[in-house]
């Protein structure tokens, strides 16, 4: 069983915007995970996607749909370059963002792999990998001095300038598919809570810290685990 101490990212309520018609599959594949799991979901209807209420956001996973409206795709860019919401951004998302300047105070996190990363500047993953830091700034100076947590071996966390926090924590398990993701879903829980939007730079940190080490008491423990298996340890493991 998972360890007794959490640290709760769980946001509260939880709505997924879906395109009509997927409403029902998400519905079931929920109840597979029993009572522990209440999200709203809404349809996403093309030049009618509203984001009211809340307290941050999260884009990209799952999406890597080539069917997905493109009013999807220009609101997450308006809101990233206007909004006052917390917002996270991964996966195929990241390659809807334009590069430019964010509104001031406002907090941002693209989380990209080696080869998002490289995508996103134009680059190979071989220049990525040469020089992380580098590649690090050199996104968060491109898409107006956000957060950028560099997945990989031992992940990056930091911004333009400033120091930039290497994280001791994780395995090669992490590599399977749907770990990104719940990494991000962490993370995006943390930014919702005002408490810890007031110490940005250690939550975050925090989040890719308990990641790593929630896999790493997993492999401890089991020669094979999956990513739910990952869901129900994270947060669990104590500094």
């Amino acid at each position: 069983p998972p360890p007794p101490f959490f640290f709760n990212a769980d946001p509260g309520i939880r709505d997924f915007c879906l395109s009509r018609g997927l409403g029902d599959v998400y519905k079931r594949q929920m109840q597979m995970y029993g009572e522990q799991l209440y999200v709203m979901v809404q349809p996403l209807v093309p030049g009618e996607i509203t984001i009211k209420s809340i307290t941050s956001l999260l884009v990209g996973p799952g999406l890597a749909s080539d069917r997905l409206p493109d009013d999807l795709k220009t609101t997450t860019d308006n809101m990233w370059h206007e909004s006052s919401v917390p917002m996270a951004v991964d996966a195929s998302a990241l390659d809807w963002l334009t590069a430019g300047a964010v509104p001031a105070k406002s907090i941002r996190v693209i989380t990209p792999h080696p080869g998002e990363a490289a995508r996103l500047l134009d680059a190979t993953v071989a220049e990525v990998q040469a020089d992380r830091v580098e590649a690090l700034q050199a996104l968060s100076a491109k898409f107006g001095n956000c957060w950028v947590v560099l997945k990989g071996r031992h992940t990056l966390v930091g911004q333009a300038e400033g120091t930039v926090f290497a994280n001791p924590t994780g395995n090669p398990a992490l590599g399977q598919g749907g770990s990104g993701d719940l990494l991000a879903g962490y993370l995006a829980g943390l930014l919702a809570q005002p408490q810890l939007q007031n110490q940005l730079g250690q939550a975050i940190r925090y989040a890719v810290w308990q990641h790593g080490a929630a896999a790493d008491a997993l492999s401890a423990s089991s020669a094979n685990w999956i990513v739910e298996d990952l869901a129900n340890w994270i947060g669990g493991t104590k500094l």
